[in-house]
């Protein structure tokens, strides 16, 4: 079972993330933006592409789609079901969509 404290650990190696509440929430910040939140124990919601969330979704049952009215805006994962590992990497993925391209090439690069 993957846990907040899983994920945040490892979203923190991430230039430039940090812990932050969002109305309430945990959440996952780079600069003003939110890579993902925490609305319950056992859901974490990350912003991925509309594309990243559609693949989350048919290739993993421990995934649905979050609208945001008529708007698709996250991925929700349950974290029991959960895979770390696929879950690092959706955040790694929301992370990739906000930081400039000249930091996301130094990260790949170390």
């Amino acid at each position: 079972m993957t846990t907040w404290d899983d994920v945040s650990v490892r979203a923190l190696t991430l230039p430039e993330v940090v812990v932050a509440d969002h109305h309430g929430m945990a959440a996952l910040r780079f600069r003003k933006n939110i890579l993902a939140t925490m609305p319950d124990e056992d859901t974490l919601r990350v912003m991925v592409s509309d594309e990243q969330i559609r693949e989350a979704v048919a290739e993993f049952d421990w995934c649905t789609e979050v609208y945001w009215g008529a708007k698709l805006s996250a991925v929700a994962v349950s974290l029991t079901a959960a895979d770390d590992d696929v879950v690092a990497e959706l955040i790694t993925d929301a992370w990739r969509r906000r930081a400039p391209n000249t930091m996301v090439r130094d990260f790949d690069a170390r």
